[in-house]
Formats: C-alpha cells, sequence, structure tokens
C-alpha cells in the first residue's frame, strides 16, 4: 500500500483497490463476475476451473482496512444473467461485506443488474454516481451530469473524479528484451482511474491504447501507480508520450 504526495487521503492497494481515508471508503473497478460462464454460454468455450478468487481478495481488503462503505465502480457482472455460477460469484463477494454499506455505481455491462441483485436478495445498493468527501465516484463510461461533450472538467476547486471503466495497464521494460504489462491506476490532477479487479481483464496500455471514455479521453494524466505482485511502482508519465520505460530492476528499491 501506498500514498501519492499530490493526492492527499487517498491510499493506493496493489491488490488492485482505492481507500478513501477520511471517509472510510474502500473502492475497486470492474469485477466483471461470471465472464467465464458468461463466454460458455455464448458458445466460447472458456475453462471453468480457474477459480473466481474475487470474494477472498474482497476480504482480504476489508480485514486490512475496515472500511465502513464499499463501492464498486460498475461492471459487477460482465453481464446480467440468472446463471447459477453467477449467482454464487456474487455470493461469494458480498459474504464478507455483511453489515458493511455496499453501493454499486452502474456500468455499462451492469443492465438489468437491479433485478438480478433483488431476485437473489444480495444487499448492493445501485446509483448512477456517489460522493465521498471531495471524490466523485462513478463508471467512467461517460460524461458527469452537466458536462458538455467530451471537455471534461470538475468544478469546486479539490474535487476529483474517480472512475474505472478503462482497465489501464502500463508497460515495463528492461531496456533490451523483457518487457511485462502490469495493472495499473491512472492519476491526473483532478482523476484517477482504478485497476480492472478482475483477473480476466487485458488492459488497456497508457500511452498506447486508446481510451473508451470521455473523462480518461481528456485527462492529463501524470503518474502510473503499477501494481506488481504485492508492491506498487510509480510511473512518470509524459501526457505526450508513452509512458516512461521503467526497468523491472528498479522494482526493489523504487515500489512501496
Amino acid at each position: 500500500m501506498g500514498r501519492l504526495p499530490a493526492l492527499s487521503g487517498v491510499l493506493f492497494d496493489a491488490r488492485r483497490a482505492l481507500f478513501l481515508e477520511e471517509s472510510a471508503t474502500l473502492v475497486v473497478a470492474d469485477l466483471h463476475l461470471g465472464y467465464a460462464w458468461t463466454q460458455r454460454r455464448r458458445g466460447l468455450l472458456m475453462p471453468l476451473g480457474a477459480v473466481e478468487d474475487a470474494g477472498e481478495r474482497m476480504a482480504s481488503l476489508v480485514r486490512d482496512h475496515s472500511p465502513r462503505t464499499v463501492v464498486l465502480l460498475g461492471d459487477l457482472v460482465h453481464r446480467a444473467e440468472a446463471l447459477p455460477g453467477i449467482r454464487e460469484e456474487l455470493e461469494s463477494l458480498c459474504r464478507p461485506l455483511a453489515g458493511l454499506r455496499v453501493l454499486l455505481c452502474r456500468g455499462n455491462h451492469d443492465r438489468r443488474i437491479e433485478a438480478l441483485l433483488s431476485g437473489w436478495r444480495l444487499p448492493i445498493e445501485v446509483c448512477g454516481q456517489w460522493t465521498a468527501g471531495r471524490f466523485l465516484l462513478s463508471h467512467g463510461d461517460a460524461a458527469l451530469p452537466g458536462v458538455d461533450g467530451e471537455c471534461f472538467q470538475l468544478n469546486g476547486g479539490d474535487t476529483v473524479s474517480v472512475i474505472g471503466h478503462e482497465h489501464p495497464a502500463v508497460e515495463l521494460g528492461d531496456g533490451v528484451a523483457t518487457r511485462v504489462k502490469a495493472p495499473c491506476f491512472l492519476v491526473a490532477p483532478d482523476l484517477v482511474v482504478l485497476p480492472a479487479f478482475s483477473a480476466w481483464a487485458a488492459g488497456c496500455v497508457a500511452g498506447r491504447d486508446a481510451f473508451l471514455g470521455p473523462q480518461a479521453r481528456a485527462a492529463r494524466f501524470e503518474t502510473a501507480v503499477a501494481c506488481l505482485g504485492p508492491r506498487l511502482l510509480p510511473v512518470p508519465l509524459d501526457s505526450r508520450r508513452k509512458p516512461a520505460a521503467a526497468g523491472l530492476r528498479a522494482d526493489a528499491s523504487q515500489g512501496y
């Protein structure tokens, strides 16, 4: 876990989560639960032997941070279908959240999610966006209300938008032949993009791939915070170029 000096009150967690300290809010994005089940229903033979451990990872985050509120930044499921496998994954996620307020900021994959949650009596509230202190939480697939087109600008001084949707990643290399793609947080002065909590997410490489949503497209990101196993590695970004190369050998000395 670590902090960035320019963003007070925010704790970055290498388990692809954000903890907002003042409001005791735990934030994760893009779980895409039931991905394999949904793909198999479409006729794609995705392996079902791979264990979905989102519930276990959520339990460890709740144990370490003791949040009052948990906010899921959209795309809770890959598709809201009443399949037994999807129900099992959702129930596994909800077990460690018992007694906490759990909010889902609806994402583009969450169509008809309210009926699914209600039918299975899962204690998750659905909303469009949520405010936690100076942080405005939403999925990130659309411009915020009152924002024209793709010109994204937050008002209110130090307000920071926190979104998912983009599945950001950063490529790190040794400058010779070894390269690795790691999920990452992207940080701009008024915007933080979370990595996907899903283990299936391929990742949109910062500086190479096009962003999907208007908020990320309009942002000038200054830092990527790469998730390398249990460690975090801040990587400076130049908004005019690809992310600065960061040698893999630097992880031990620069990670936090």
